[in-house]
């Protein structure tokens, strides 16, 4: 207490000493009097604390260097379909696969009636065949081909017409086996074609010793994962394949297409690949030209063929 006389006597500051400093020092200066301190004015209040408000405005939100995406920006543009020759699976080892068709036999006439369940009678050898696995192609008259898993099973002639009877005249039976993704072997002895007659002999549609292709593929719905990378691919008869002389036409139109996309084949062997394609369904031709470029005589040098793609 005496101090602190000392230092009001003196004139020295109090500024450097705390509020509460001087709280005790009064409290202190009344017990040395001998009086009670009940009549004192309370020691001041603490300061408060800072209030929410306040804080919030001491740290202002930082706004984000990169402004969000607009919901609403339009998607990127659909990459182009695209036709290009891929490269041809190898060969099978020897012994290569051969296909021939027993039944039914070259120039055979099978009557009207005795047409649909007219047994089809094949012979596949070195060419191992399993449920979605390697198979052979059957085809009638140009018809989308029939996948046959088993070459020894029962086999008529309805199961490839459908309900539909086979109209007197010509027809043709082709065979040849596929690979599990439906590429076609193209090695000798591969392809088996017979034409046979109902009810009687008469004018031929399609001259089997002639130049021939046979389309093969794409064909009917292709979804998901196998609508990315679609097969182009088709079978040759009785010719050679050069550039300025016989040579394969592919055009395809559909969805993302501006008119046509086409290519020639000017070589026999590796198969075509259609890629980007959209949802929707697509046209699929391929003929057999000339060096002229009309296409060779025969129904079967000109095919079309429609499918549908839903990724």
């Amino acid at each position: 207490m005496n101090h602190v006389k000392n230092a009001l006597w003196l004139g020295l500051p109090l500024a450097p000493l705390a509020p509460m400093v001087l709280s005790i020092v009064w409290a202190a200066s009344a017990v040395a009097c001998g009086g009670a301190n009940d009549n004192l004015p309370p020691p001041p209040p603490p300061p408060p604390p800072p209030a929410a408000s306040d804080s919030a405005s001491v740290a202002p939100p930082v706004a984000s260097a990169t402004p969000p995406a607009a919901s609403s920006a339009a998607p990127p543009p659909a990459p182009p379909v695209t036709l290009t020759q891929g490269i041809a699976s190898p060969d099978p080892a020897a012994p290569l696969p051969t296909v021939k068709i027993l039944a039914p036999t070259k120039d055979q006439i099978i009557a009207p009636d005795k047409a649909a369940d007219f047994a089809i009678k094949l012979d596949v050898k070195n060419w191992k065949t399993a449920q979605g696995d390697a198979h052979v192609h059957l085809i009638l008259d140009d018809k989308p081909y029939k996948p046959i898993y088993d070459p020894k099973a029962p086999l008529k002639l309805s199961d490839l017409t459908g309900a539909d009877a086979l109209a007197p005249g010509q027809h043709i039976l082709v065979a040849f086996p596929s690979r599990a993704n439906h590429e076609s072997v193209k090695t000798k002895g591969a392809v088996a074609i017979t034409e046979f007659w109902i009810g009687k002999k008469g004018d031929k549609v399609q001259d089997t010793t002639k130049p021939l292709v046979i389309y093969s593929r794409p064909k009917g719905e292709y979804k998901g994962d196998m609508a990315n990378h679609v097969l182009v691919d088709f079978q040759l008869a009785n010719d050679t394949l050069a550039a300025d002389k016989d040579h394969v036409h592919i055009t395809v139109t559909g969805p993302g297409i501006d008119g046509e996309k086409a290519a020639d084949a000017t070589s026999f062997g590796a198969p075509f690949y259609l890629d980007n394609l959209q949802d929707g369904p697509y046209t699929v031709k391929v003929d057999l030209l000339g060096a002229d470029g009309k296409p060779l005589a025969g129904p079967w040098n000109s095919t079309t063929r429609s499918i549908t793609i839903a990724h």
